[in-house]
């Protein structure tokens, strides 16, 4: 199966090679504030699977709630991250699930950072959580442009 991740404007899209190792929602307050809801929803696939197939894309690294650095890759037209890689899964590669247009995607199985989950906020019971769990605290911040995909 090849699924298409593409950005809102279309002109950013990877193309990736057979179903995601996990899909799972992240409640942590750096994926709220990046997805501007409440949690995010992500599917992640070794790097091996994936490839850029159009479009220019613009880098963001942050760090995340447990302290280590996000890339996040997203369209300098109309600003959506499409995918990002991170340091503690430097062979993966993440992908919003919203990137792709499909409302048949695979379902999430888990749930991530769960003491920054909204108390409204309900999950299906059988799903394993993960409370936060951060070991080391934020360094820093920057902003770079990229002009290569990292796994072109």
């Amino acid at each position: 199966m090849t699924r298409v991740a593409v950005c809102s404007c279309g002109q950013l899209a990877v193309t990736l090679s057979g179903e995601p190792r996990e899909v799972t929602v992240c409640h942590c307050l750096q994926c709220q504030k990046s997805t501007g809801s409440v949690f995010g929803v992500y599917a992640f696939w070794p790097s091996s699977a994936c490839r850029a197939t159009a479009g220019e894309a613009s880098c963001w690294r942050r760090f995340s709630d447990s302290g280590h650095w996000v890339e996040s890759y997203f369209c300098p037209t109309c600003g959506s991250t499409v995918y990002w890689r991170t340091e503690r899964a430097s062979d993966e590669i993440g992908i919003g699930v919203g990137s792709f247009a499909d409302p048949g995607f695979p379902a999430p199985t888990a749930a991530v950072w769960d003491s920054c989950r909204h108390p409204w906020v309900a999950l299906p019971a059988a799903w394993p959580r993960h409370p936060a769990d951060a070991t080391s605290a934020p360094t820093g911040r920057n902003f770079r442009q990229v002009d290569v995909h990292p796994f072109a």
